[in-house]
């Protein structure tokens, strides 16, 4: 196994999901992960010279969350669930050429966490399961150590998670997560982040919309 074969199978999971395939997606998101996982963490050992060529010449330093998540192109309209509250549905990719487990890591376990989020969305008897993997999932992403220094990949794994909460009803916890959600929002509007906030363009529509809600909770 390498890295690409991840990076390939993530795509692939990414593929899935934007055909609606959601249930196929999951299966492609734990095979990234289980691939990911078999995958050893320190390098075979080198000369000297090839492992000085190897780090000069890795990528990792370049990418972050944020430049990942813009590499998708998003389409106009808002992303909504029935609840009317903003979702941020879209998969993201991986560079061709990262290296940083830091990066791969939690890129795909949201991943992984959106496909079980989207199955959910069936509304059917399974589920409250599906709702209780995603939340899992967002909230081990959210608990990585680089995500707070990233504001968007921050904004949507919060948002996801809370929404969440609004779907299994508990209300009080969703609305106390509003106020850190605008803030995080404000930040990207202080700091003029216009292709950030183009991935997020639903959210004030859709918190408008859901206003009703959150005073009555």
């Amino acid at each position: 196994m390498s890295l690409q074969t991840v990076i390939n199978q993530n795509q692939q999971t990414i593929a899935f999901l934007e055909a609606r395939e959601y249930d196929n997606a999951i299966v492609s998101s734990s095979s990234a992960l289980e691939c990911l996982g078999s995958i050893p963490m320190m390098m075979p050992q080198q000369d000297d010279d090839d492992l000085l060529h190897q780090i000069s010449s890795s990528s990792s330093p370049e990418f972050s969350f944020d430049q990942c998540m813009l590499l998708t192109s998003i389409p106009e309209g808002d992303d909504q669930c029935g609840t009317h509250a903003f979702m941020y549905n879209h998969a993201i990719p991986l560079p061709s050429n990262v290296t940083d487990r830091g990066i791969i890591t939690p890129i795909l376990i949201f991943n992984a966490a959106l496909a079980h989020h989207l199955v959910a969305m069936r509304k059917d008897e399974r589920s409250p399961q599906y709702l209780d993997r995603a939340m899992q999932l967002y909230t081990l992403v959210y608990h990585s150590q680089d995500i707070v220094q990233n504001p968007l990949f921050h904004f949507v794994i919060y948002n996801n998670a809370a929404l969440i909460d609004l779907q299994i009803g508990n209300k009080d916890t969703w609305k106390a997560c509003l106020g850190h959600l605008v803030h995080i929002y404000m930040i990207l509007v202080d700091e003029s982040c216009i292709s950030e906030l183009r991935h997020i363009q639903g959210f004030l529509g859709s918190l408008m919309a859901t206003m009703p809600v959150a005073a009555a909770a």
